[in-house]
């Protein structure tokens, strides 16, 4: 496993970003009433589905589904079960009448207790996936979105063991490999567990081939995983030959019917392995700080101890046991400032970061916890970079997370069923997930310090896989945190802005350029700084927001009662 580092290219960070100035011009709301019928289908969580995961599956999920092939264009299911198409004409700046798009059929007919929101994934400009809610999975032919018109189911999934109470789909993908055309399905389904208290979080990784293209498609295999944390990010990789999840807590491979997994026999170990393992888990502690980090290895009468730190690597040896290997560091230190004493009962290494102003999860995979003392009431918190306030308590974390919660992006290889590559967030959660680019898996918003970054997947194949920067949205990470009532953030395609949408009345806009004569400001007594544009929308007799759709100009928000489109081109 490759541990990955996610540091920010610098050319995309704006260290004279000033924060944002609130702008009290009005922003044309276009809007149109649903009658009865149109309204979006919604379903609420039963008194079987209690748990967190339940909430914040049913209580996040996005009702308006953005085409990335057809801009303006998005969808949601009515109460009909009838997918209806919401067209927004950037000729004119105007809604076109709302249209239906395609009749969904029924696994279990009427609703009942337990079943989940229906879900459509486009995965090319021809073909989408549609998920019931009740454990039915279509593909359709959509063909040219862009004009409109009836879409053909072309295939059914079986009914699927793991999935029949229903699920959600995460993501989905159309390859083209060898000659042979492939739909990838991921949905995801909570389960309680059955020999103990709580839930589990269920994905199923779906496949369907087509040989030949005057053939129909074949249902070919299915991949499971399990874990007990919530999937807040889950985008497949191209070709299909990885999953990648962002958690709470780790997923693993359970079944995989195309290579089925092999059973690992763990040999019993030896008299020796005991000792050796148990001299590497309890012979040291370690403590940190944002620039170093201490060693403390007690010593004991007739061992020999031997300290090297050749070639930038530093090794300690215990007796003929290495009991610490530089080359397993989380990540890299600087050796030229490494020390050490030897003192009578104990050995003590100070390492400095190569790359301070972060914290370790970890000294080395496997190695002792950090020995944590716990700061004093009165110590003063780290302030905040490029902002002159110190972090708030709304920085820490949402209500009601566990303490010590660390968040991790894992790609998980769809032939070794092994974590290949991950990296660490932290007790930051994922902010959200956007597609920036069509026929690309989606960009994960992770916050880094203020800022709020977006990564994206590059897999060049083989071992090479990382995640790049792919832009900033300025001071981001810091103003969301302030929004307790937050139930949606997204951006647009381009970066321009950001959006926080509350459950009912509020959405928040965040334009990282001010426009006019605002660039360029001074400081009294400072440099030049750059200052980004807020905006606030009141929402009145709406009902609750329950999908949104952002484009490059202009953002789409679906409610209870309206379609809402809010005009947000501003003239530079």
């Amino acid at each position: 496993m490759k541990l990955q580092e996610l540091r920010p290219d610098r050319s995309l960070l704006k260290t004279n970003f000033d924060g944002y100035k609130l702008s009290l011009e009005p922003i044309p709301v276009l809007r149109t009433e649903l009658t009865e019928q149109t309204q979006p289908d919604r379903v609420r969580p039963s008194e079987q589905q209690f748990s967190c995961l339940h909430a914040q599956l049913f209580g996040l999920q996005n009702h308006l589904v953005r085409d990335p092939w057809a801009a303006g264009n998005c969808y949601f299911v009515d109460r009909t079960w009838i997918i209806r198409q919401i067209r927004y004409d950037e000729s004119d700046g105007r809604l076109k009448p709302l249209c239906s798009a395609f009749k969904l059929g029924r696994t279990r007919g009427a609703r009942r207790e337990g079943d989940y929101n229906c879900t459509l994934a486009f995965l090319s400009e021809k073909y989408a996936l549609i998920a019931d809610g009740q454990g039915g999975l279509t593909l359709v032919d959509t063909g040219d979105r862009q004009r409109g018109g009836e879409w053909k189911a072309k295939f059914s999934f079986p009914e699927i063991e793991e999935l029949k109470e229903g699920f959600i789909l995460l993501d989905g993908r159309f390859e083209i490999i060898d000659g042979e055309r492939q739909i990838h399905a991921v949905g995801y389904c909570v389960n309680q567990l059955q020999d103990e208290a709580g839930f589990e979080s269920n994905i199923c990784w779906l496949k369907a081939v087509q040989q030949d293209p005057n053939q129909g498609w074949v249902y070919h295999s299915i991949r499971v995983l399990k874990g007990r944390g919530f999937a807040n990010y889950c985008a497949l990789e191209p070709k299909g030959t990885a999953l990648v999840l962002a958690s709470d807590k780790p997923f693993q491979f359970v079944i995989d019917s195309e290579n089925p997994i092999q059973s690992k026999e763990e040999p019993t170990p030896t008299e020796n392995q005991e000792q050796k393992d148990d001299v590497q888990s309890f012979c040291y502690e370690w403590t940190q700080t944002l620039d170093d980090i201490t060693v403390k290895i007690p010593k004991e009468e007739e061992i020999n101890y031997r300290i090297a730190n050749e070639n930038g690597i530093l090794k300690v040896v215990r007796d003929e046991n290495t009991i610490l290997d530089g080359e397993a560091f989380f990540a890299d230190i600087d050796p030229e400032l490494t020390s050490w004493t030897n003192e009578k009962s104990e050995l003590q290494i100070t390492l400095f970061k190569k790359n301070s102003g972060s914290m370790w999860p970890f000294l080395i995979p496997g190695g002792p916890e950090e020995t944590r003392d716990g700061l004093a009431s009165d110590e003063d918190l780290p302030p905040v970079s490029n902002l002159t306030s110190q972090l708030e308590e709304c920085d820490f974390g949402t209500e009601g997370q566990e303490q010590g919660m660390e968040y991790t992006i894992e790609r998980l290889d769809a032939s070794s069923h092994e974590c290949s590559h991950k990296a660490f967030l932290g007790n930051n959660a994922p902010l959200f997930a956007v597609s920036l680019r069509p026929g690309f898996p989606m960009a994960l918003a992770l916050r880094q310090d203020v800022d709020g970054c977006l990564w994206l997947q590059q897999h060049v194949g083989g071992p090479d896989w990382s995640l790049r920067h792919e832009g900033t949205l300025h001071a981001f990470g810091y103003v969301q945190a302030s929004k307790r009532q937050r139930k949606f953030m997204t951006c647009s395609p381009d970066l321009g802005y950001a959006v926080i949408c509350e459950a009912e009345r509020h959405v928040f806009i965040y334009k990282t350029n001010y426009g006019g004569t605002a660039n360029g400001l001074r400081n009294r007594v400072g440099p030049q700084v750059s200052i980004g544009q807020q905006k606030l929308v009141t929402l009145e007799g709406s009902g609750e927001i329950l999908g949104i759709c952002c484009e490059n100009d202009y953002t789409i928000l679906l409610t209870e009662t309206h379609i809402l489109v809010l005009q947000l081109r501003i003239e530079e």
